[in-house]
């Protein structure tokens, strides 16, 4: 047991770091101003939502899309996982 000691030793012999026994300096409280904040004018309408022929919006035609689509069918690739889009005249070779 060690009755008298250095404070830059540990009990064990190590050197100790000497910033350890220095107190950070606390920053002086310093109360925040507050602000006004003004509420902003926002329109209840939003345009994409509205669906009437008096709008400048308008939907995109997808028609093509949806008939393009028929001609093919998807399903998975010789039972791996991955799937693949086959055209319709060769469904009957899906997993062979």
């Amino acid at each position: 047991m060690i009755i008298q000691g250095s404070m830059r030793y540990s009990p064990s012999g190590r050197k100790r770091k000497t910033n350890a026994y220095k107190k950070k300096a606390q920053p002086k409280f310093v109360a925040q101003k507050t602000k006004k904040i003004q509420k902003q004018n926002t329109s209840p309408e939003i345009p994409s939502l509205i669906h009437s022929s008096k709008t400048k919006y308008k939907s995109e035609d997808n028609s093509w899309k949806v008939e393009e689509s028929k001609k093919f069918t998807v399903a998975p690739a010789y039972n791996k996982g991955a799937y693949q889009v086959i055209p319709r005249g060769d469904v009957e070779w899906i997993g062979k």
